[in-house]
């Protein structure tokens, strides 16, 4: 049986990335990092970067700000002779606190809150 392997990275969310008003970041900018992420993993499995297919499922459950720091991970949750399903997570893991003593304060969460899971298609291109 193989085992399951999951791929990450972590990103904070700079000023730059802010698109509302309250520092709120938009949604598309943590699916875009997710697709950077399945990109990877396709890759990986393939030898190529492979072809995105569809996106069958995208839940947003919690809003993401500028300073928050993501981590992004990834699994292979089907796999089948040319074509993978791989599952991505966005959880917030470090949160800039509202009445925060000093501009570079944080708060480190002990749980993590889940941001986004997205659902990607990949195809091998050989």
């Amino acid at each position: 049986m193989e085992s399951i392997k999951t791929y990450s990275f972590r990103y904070r969310m700079s000023s730059k990335d802010e698109f509302y008003g309250g520092g709120i970041v938009n949604g598309s900018r943590s699916i875009t990092l997710m697709g950077d992420l399945a990109d990877s993993i396709a890759s990986k499995k393939f030898g190529n970067i492979g072809r995105c297919k569809a996106v069958p499922n995208v839940r947003l459950f919690y809003p993401v700000h500028a300073g928050d720091y993501m981590e992004f991970v990834g699994r292979i949750i089907e796999s089948k002779e040319n074509e993978i399903t791989i599952e991505c997570r966005s959880y917030i893991v470090i949160t800039k606190p509202e009445d925060a003593p000093f501009e570079s304060s944080v708060d480190v969460l002990e749980n993590p809150i889940l941001s986004i899971v997205a659902i990607f298609k990949y195809e091998s291109r050989k």
